[in-house]
């Protein structure tokens, strides 16, 4: 094997090691959050990558307050579009993690409800077919 492959192959193996650390990381969160859950209300407070239409998702940033602690966190959705700007400052349910506030998820779709075994309000089914 040539230098360059060698140099490539090392590449790649760390950017798949760094996913599968991440991946990990985020698995072990949400079991944290199922073994002790507690729900808030959190505020979408910004979001980035507003192109006209961006199928690649963008993330939104979301804030939530715990015993007088602000937690951000931000989350990554499909299907967002400049016209929906206007839920930026609206409120979501959010599941945090009691023994741990830091970890929280914000529950806008089905799936993320379902991932929680949390049945979703009515209100927020409209938001299944296409996020926000």
């Amino acid at each position: 094997m040539s230098k360059k492959s060698i140099l490539i192959l090392i590449v790649i193996i760390v950017i798949a090691a760094g996913g599968i650390i991440g991946f990990a990381g985020k698995l072990g969160d949400v079991k944290k959050i199922k073994a002790n859950p507690a729900q808030t209300t959190g505020t979408i407070v910004g979001s980035d990558n507003l192109n006209e239409y961006n199928t690649n998702g963008c993330w939104i940033y979301f804030e939530y307050t715990v015993n007088g602690t602000t937690y951000k966190h931000c989350q990554k959705y499909h299907g967002w579009e400049k016209a929906d700007n206007y839920f930026l400052h609206y409120k979501f349910p959010v599941v945090y993690c009691l023994d741990d506030p830091d970890l929280g998820r914000l529950l806008i779709t089905g799936d993320e409800y379902e991932e929680f075994g949390l049945a979703q309000p009515d209100s927020l089914k409209k938001y299944n077919g296409r996020i926000l």
